[in-house]
C-alpha cells in the first residue's frame, strides 16, 4: 500500500511538473497571437497610409471610393488599436516594434488613437479636394509620427 501511495504522489508530481511548461507555453502562444494582432492591425494602418501617399504623390489614380474607404479603414484601425494594445505581453517571442513605454505611458499611447481616428475621418471627408487632402493627410501623418517616436523601437 506504501509502495502505490509513493508512486500516486510521484505520479502527481510528474504530471504537474509537465503542466507547468504547457501552461507557459499558453501564454506565450496567447501572447504571440496578440502581438500578430497588433502587427497586422499597424500594417493595415501602414499600408493604407501608404496607398494614400501614392495617390498624394500622384504615383497612382484612385477613385474617390476607394481613397475614403482607405481613410475610414485607418480610423477605424484608430478605434481598435487601444483594445488591441492594452493587454501586456510578457511571453510573447514574436518580435515587435512596441517598446515599453506603451504600458509605461498607456494613457499617453492611448490618448493619440482618438486623435488619429479623428484625422483619418477628417481625411475622408476631404476627398475629392486634394488641397484639403494634402492638409488632412499631414495631420494624420503627424499622429502617427508622434506615436512612433515615443511609443516604438526603430
Amino acid at each position: 500500500m506504501k509502495k502505490l501511495f509513493t508512486a500516486g504522489i510521484l505520479g502527481t508530481i510528474m504530471m504537474a511538473s509537465t503542466a507547468f511548461p504547457m501552461m507557459a507555453q499558453a501564454d506565450e502562444t496567447s501572447d504571440n497571437a496578440m502581438v500578430e494582432n497588433r502587427k497586422m492591425l499597424m500594417a493595415g494602418i501602414g499600408g493604407a497610409m501608404g496607398t494614400l501617399g501614392c495617390y498624394m504623390k500622384g504615383e497612382c489614380s484612385l477613385p474617390d471610393p476607394v481613397l475614403t474607404n482607405l481613410a475610414k479603414g485607418v480610423a477605424f484601425a484608430a478605434a481598435a488599436a487601444p483594445a488591441a494594445f492594452e493587454t501586456q505581453t510578457p511571453d510573447a517571442s514574436v518580435k515587435t516594434t512596441a517598446n515599453a513605454n506603451v504600458w509605461d505611458n498607456w494613457d499617453d499611447f492611448s490618448s493619440g488613437f482618438p486623435e488619429m481616428e479623428q484625422a483619418a475621418l477628417a481625411l475622408a471627408e476631404a476627398v475629392g479636394d486634394k488641397g484639403a487632402m494634402g492638409a488632412a493627410m499631414g495631420n494624420l501623418g503627424k499622429t502617427c509620427k508622434s506615436c512612433h517616436d515615443d511609443f516604438r523601437s526603430k
